[in-house]
């Protein structure tokens, strides 16, 4: 038999059982924090900026508060965008549960 690996999609939920956070945001969210911008960010990453603007708006209404803090430049651009505090404590907490599933799946035979 081939040797075989194992693999996992993790997310994390809210009270209502639905998903508000996996690796799409949390890589969109790592790429804000790192670039400052959300569409430095998104074509970094491939995605549409509609897209992301999307699943950051879902994921703030389902998780009741924000993650990202937006600042609207003026006629030239400008603007920026910050992960607020609570969306960085999200991206560390998920990346450490990956992290640790990580080390489990490791020790399966």
């Amino acid at each position: 038999m081939r040797d075989l690996d194992y693999g996992f999609k993790l997310w994390m939920v809210n009270q209502n059982k639905e998903a508000v956070f996996g690796d799409g945001i949390a890589d969109l969210l790592e790429a804000i924090d790192k670039r400052h911008s959300l569409l430095t960010a998104t074509e970094e990453l491939g995605m549409s900026y509609r897209y992301a603007l999307h699943r950051i708006s879902l994921a703030e209404q389902r998780l009741g508060q924000s993650l990202v803090t937006r600042v609207h430049g003026g006629a030239k651009g400008g603007g920026s965008s910050e992960v607020t505090d609570f969306g960085i404590e999200l991206v560390k907490r998920y990346r450490h549960a990956q992290a640790e599933i990580c080390k489990t799946l490791e020790k399966m035979p």
